[in-house]
């Protein structure tokens, strides 16, 4: 009885590890992007045309991304000092530049940095007076094909200076951008041709992912939009893991190679295909998403219509909870999930005695003896029903640790 009442409570205020079958839409053309929480699904479905250049909000960040969506950034050869003479003749001469994908930080107007560290790109950082002053001048071409000269003048205590005009001079504007007015958010975004803040990105806590189409440099010199999905890495303790060639329902979550990159998932879970003119979805492919308390989510991609609606498919399912482990000092890790017919536990050295079987009502449902010796035990549940479990493994030592496990056949 006393055993019921623990697996009761353990069950009790916890999500289930129930499959979610979701999907998000950019709209035709792929105008939109849509910031998504695992936990909470959707947040945000905005314009990602409605914008020019994206402001750090971070207290120690000078990143600036540019909305290579609608835009070109060319770097202007001369210096500063050629502001009110700039000629913009041989332009497509130039070097452009686009925001990279390793990490939010890589900024397009960042990109142009030397080997210096206090090179930022756009600007050079004082180390006495803690400002970033503008050292280079940029000509960046809008969504309405029109050009204008830009200079991002300072970041200094917090606060962006930039200006941008007509390539003849006029209809100068100055702006400052405050970051402590957005420290909820990774960026501020502005909009050039409306000549002001976009209030369009959720706060950073409230997303995981954003589905939306970006530029990258597929081959040298050949630039091409893409659509799919970026992480928030950068600005959160979230990690990401890719798993591929085994079949998703046995990936296993806890010895995937979890990185930073917010560009794991990326595009590239799709491919076109000339003879059906439609998508396939890469088969035997699917990611982890872990934050800093050691949750972990499944994402599985299931289809993609193309640019008649933007619209993406996927399943989501959270595979592990780190709030209901007795002993994390040898926790035990339980796969595939969901398990179907069978389930493996990895003792990571531990040695077991007896492995008991709860379901969500604490009654006791399944048993089995054990010898640990090769370190791995597959335990036959196909004689269970779909649903969750808790899995309770007892050590020689009379230690208990406990899992949860799905069972779906």
């Amino acid at each position: 009885m006393k055993t019921s009442f623990l697996f009761i409570s353990l069950f009790t205020g916890i999500a289930s590890f129930s499959q979610v079958q979701d999907s998000v839409a950019l709209g035709a053309g792929y105008m939109n992007e849509s910031y998504y929480s695992l936990a909470n699904g959707e947040v945000a479905n905005v314009s990602n045309t409605n914008w020019d250049l994206a402001f750090d909000a971070s207290a120690f960040g000078f990143t600036i991304r540019m909305n290579r969506k609608t835009d070109l950034l060319f770097l202007y050869p001369g210096t500063t000092a050629d502001w009110a003479t700039l000629d913009t003749t041989d332009h497509m001469t130039w070097e452009q530049y686009i925001d990279g994908y390793d990490s939010w930080e890589q900024g397009a107007l960042n990109a142009p940095a030397g080997s210096a560290p206090e090179d930022l790109g756009w600007g050079e950082y004082n180390g006495i007076t803690h400002v970033t002053e503008g050292t280079r001048l940029f000509v960046i071409k809008l969504d309405d094909d029109s050009y204008r000269k830009l200079f991002i003048e300072t970041l200094a205590s917090g606060v962006y200076t930039f200006k941008y005009a007509n390539i003849d001079g006029t209809n100068e504007v100055t702006e400052t951008i405050t970051k402590s007015d957005y420290n909820d958010k990774n960026f501020i975004h502005y909009s050039i041709l409306n000549e002001a803040i976009v209030e369009r990105e959720p706060a950073s806590v409230e997303w995981d992912i954003v589905f939306t189409n970006y530029v990258k440099e597929l081959a040298p010199g050949y630039f091409s939009g893409v659509t799919g999905a970026l992480t928030n890495t950068t600005y959160r303790p979230l990690t990401i893991a890719e798993v591929n060639d085994v079949p998703v329902v046995e990936a296993d979550p806890i010895t995937a190679n979890y990185v930073s990159d917010i560009e794991v998932i990326g595009y590239d879970w799709k491919t076109f295909n000339m003879g059906t003119f439609s998508y396939t979805i890469e088969d035997s492919l699917c990611y982890f998403l872990k934050d800093d308390a050691d949750n972990i989510w499944k994402l599985v991609f299931t289809g993609f219509v193309g640019s008649s609606n933007g619209k993406i498919y996927f399943t989501k399912e959270q595979v592990t909870f780190a709030s209901i482990e007795e002993n994390k000092t040898a926790p035990m890790t339980a796969y595939p999930v969901p398990a179907n017919d069978f389930v493996n536990i990895r003792t990571n050295g531990t040695v077991l005695e007896t492995i008991l079987v709860f379901n969500t009502a604490g009654q006791l449902v399944l048993t089995q003896a054990v010898s640990n010796e090769s370190g791995i035990i597959t335990m036959p549940v196909n004689e269970l029903q779909n649903g969750l479990y808790m899995l309770q493994m007892v050590s020689v030592n009379h230690e208990v640790f406990t899992q949860k496990i799905n069972v779906q056949h």
